[in-house]
């Protein structure tokens, strides 16, 4: 997430090479000033493209955009907190071991190091699915 923080590689004492993923200051305002400011103009959105498409506004219009906007920054918020993101990493890993896709891989979370702002994980040197010959791209690529 470079808009959100920055990543940086390191080492840890016991000799484990690490990424740390650390959250911009103030990410969380930002981010609320934008949701503020989409849920604001959200309604002027759906008049104009309305019209344009020679449709008439019922207030109907209205409200599912805005749920739309609602329920999208709900999500992103709660992409900020990346206590949840280190979970959702462990979850996909044991999803993918399940299937038995063992070339798709997710860094272990360092959770005792990791905070809602900081996310540490196992360093891990990766190649582009796109240019990676094992055998679980092809299945991959037809889902």
């Amino acid at each position: 997430s470079a808009s959100i923080g920055q990543v940086y590689r390191g080492r840890l004492l016991d000799g484990r090479e690490v990424a740390v993923k650390v959250q911009r200051p103030g990410v969380m305002t930002e981010i609320a000033l934008d949701l503020y400011l989409l849920r604001l103009l959200t309604p002027l959105q759906v008049r104009i493209q309305n019209a344009v498409n020679k449709i008439n506004t019922d207030d109907n219009d209205i409200a599912t955009a805005v749920a739309l906007v609602d329920e999208w920054g709900r999500g992103f918020v709660a992409e900020v907190d990346y206590t949840k993101e280190a979970e959702k990493t462990r979850e996909f890993s044991e999803a993918m071991q399940r299937r038995g896709l063992n070339a798709v891989t997710a860094p272990e979370v360092v959770f005792e190091l990791s905070t809602s702002k900081v996310l540490v994980t196992e360093w891990v040197e990766g190649s582009r699915l796109d240019r990676d010959a094992s055998a679980d791209v092809p299945r991959l690529c037809g889902v």
